[in-house]
């Protein structure tokens, strides 16, 4: 099982599109890991997770076969996690001779909301709407939608789980619902990858926030560990960067150093 990060920044990217703080001049400067896009990733070559305005720079760069995807989930509606238009390039005359016809795309309320107010009959895509906890088999995937807290609509994160692999990828999220918790401890999850949403770094950020920071990754990934959820060969992963949190690799790696944490980065695979 292989996650690949396509974009590792928040909304703006990093460096921001038109900033000129300390912290996006560097990134420009030092280029490589510190040029980020916005959110999305891979998982294998026919999971797709989130679709920003970023999409298609991304299969270039990566040189992804986009029409072999087979399923999309999307976390949430905000427009650098789920980039609509994208979809309407999915079908003649501007594709041909797709390997998946048909995509299958999931996804909650918020985004329910925007094509429901798009006429999709051309679309070769077929949507499915999930809540909150519902569990959905997907190929030879299991996937299991957990609510986020992030937004007033009903965002998600995930549980991707194929044979005895289990990935959590948890963006856009602050620290975790205690249902969260307490499902996931219930289920008795031990996760091979965890992905979190690091989009504050070190600004201080409550746990009622949408997003969370290195202090509140540290309680969440403690609570898991008590709970069982992870274990010392867990490759735990921060993402999902902020310019204003000044995400710049190096120092960012130095960072994390001392809890064994990962710093994820464009076009990043980890295989488990």
């Amino acid at each position: 099982m292989k996650l690949t990060y396509l974009g590792t920044a928040a909304a703006e990217g990093f460096p921001a599109l038109f900033c000129n703080c300390e912290y996006c001049r560097e990134a420009r400067r030092l280029g490589g890991k510190n040029i980020r896009t916005r959110s999305q990733a891979i998982i294998n070559d026919d999971l797709l997770i989130d679709l920003p305005p970023d999409t298609y720079a991304h299969f270039l760069n990566n040189k992804i076969e986009a029409d072999k995807i087979k399923y999309l989930v999307v976390t949430h509606s905000h427009n650098d996690h789920f980039y609509e238009k994208e979809l309407r390039t999915r079908h003649s005359p501007y594709a041909h001779n797709m390997r998946v016809p048909r995509l299958e795309m999931y996804a909650g309320e918020g985004v329910k909301n925007i094509i429901d107010k798009i006429n999709t009959e051309k679309y070769t895509v077929d949507f499915k709407w999930i809540q909150p906890f519902d569990i959905i088999t997907v190929g030879d995937y299991t996937i299991t939608a957990l609510p986020a807290k992030h937004s007033a609509e009903k965002s998600l994160f995930y549980i991707i789980s194929q044979g005895n692999k289990n990935i959590l990828y948890a963006h856009d999220t602050g620290y975790f619902y205690e249902e969260v918790l307490d499902y996931i401890k219930d289920k008795g999850y031990v996760f091979d990858l965890i992905s979190l949403d690091c989009t504050n770094i070190d600004i201080p950020v409550s746990d009622d926030g949408g997003h969370m920071g290195i202090d509140n990754i540290n309680r969440v990934v403690e609570r898991l560990k008590q709970n069982g959820n992870i274990n010392d060969a867990t490759k735990i992963i921060v993402n999902h960067f902020s310019h204003n949190a000044a995400p710049i690799h190096h120092k960012l790696e130095e960072r994390v150093k001392e809890y064994g944490y990962m710093v994820s980065y464009d076009s990043m695979s980890v295989e488990i």
